[in-house]
């Protein structure tokens, strides 16, 4: 197995290192290519990036998997997604995903995901836990293992009105990219949110148990744009679905009465969205299984 990780980079100089030795550092069976798409960065961003391929070019750093080779791209400033298509253009990966230059993977990150795709071939997609941190990587929240179900992510109704689908922690395969990518240029903000309602017409989403990423939550990031990221989710699913009234109901009400009645709405929710049962990946002693959820949260 091969996986391709793609960072789109611009003046990313006081988090850009940190994110690269989180992919290098990598430890398993599988073979890691690096891509890091610098957008005519003014600071140091390039110049780290490109030391870690003299590391890699001359054996200096220590590879933890079967191979990695890294790649820098230089180009003109464009936008974020622009660079992210430009990085898969090149990847000749069988497992995608990007990081941005201030988030980070988990140790054992894509060891997780190796065993659970390994397992299972016909998962196409796969999202584990996200936890938050701050611009001096303190953990600020710590993310949750939650099953998506396929209809909604097809109506676009995670990120508006239920919960995220967190882009750090998702991996796919490079098939679906090519046929439910690239994300069009003109997006600037919500592109994940394009790109998972183009991924869920094709392949469901697979829950993993496993902490994957840190997303750095910080000012002056493209995901703080938070009107910004409405426009483009309007654009990307222009009119409201009926399904989706009833989520947001649900989901504006475990927001809004807060943790104390968490309980209590994690035990409603199969009753009223679980007609079906729901099935997550759990990995333990490197083995991965399928589990039933019992709510949306596992």
């Amino acid at each position: 197995m091969k996986f391709s990780i793609v960072t789109p980079a611009h003046n990313m100089e006081p988090w850009i290192a940190r994110t690269i030795e989180t992919v290098l550092s990598q430890e398993g069976q599988f073979d890691i290519e690096y891509i890091i798409v610098d957008g005519a960065s003014s600071d140091n961003t390039l110049s780290i990036a490109q030391k870690y391929i003299q590391k890699i070019t001359d054996g200096s750093y220590s590879i933890r998997c079967n191979s990695i080779t890294i790649k820098v791209v230089a180009q003109e400033k464009t936008g974020m997604y622009e660079a992210i298509n430009q990085g898969f253009a090149m990847a000749t990966g069988n497992i995608y995903a990007w990081i941005n230059a201030d988030d980070t993977y988990q140790p054992g990150a894509f060891q997780a995901i190796y065993t659970a795709m390994a397992t299972f071939p016909d998962i196409q997609w796969i999202k584990g836990i996200t936890n938050t941190v701050d611009d001096k990587w303190r953990t600020i929240r710590t993310g949750q293992c939650r099953v998506y179900r396929h209809d909604w992510l097809a109506l676009g109704i995670y990120g508006q009105e239920s919960y995220f689908v967190e882009q750090d922690s998702c991996f796919w395969s490079a098939d679906l990219w090519k046929k439910g990518g690239p994300i069009p240029n003109y997006y600037q903000s919500a592109g994940d949110y394009w790109l998972w309602l183009s991924f869920a017409r094709l392949a469901p989403l697979w829950s993993l148990d496993t902490p994957l990423s840190n997303f750095m939550k910080r000012e002056g990031q493209i995901s703080r744009e938070i009107k910004k990221y409405k426009i483009e989710q309007e654009r990307a699913r222009p009119q409201r679905p009926f399904t989706a009234w009833s989520a947001r109901l649900f989901f504006s009400a475990w927001s809004r009465l807060g943790s104390r009645f968490h309980p209590f709405f994690l035990k409603i929710y199969p009753f009223f969205f679980m007609q079906k049962p729901f099935e997550y990946i759990h990995i333990e002693n490197n083995k991965a299984t399928k589990r039933r959820a019992r709510s949306f949260i596992v």
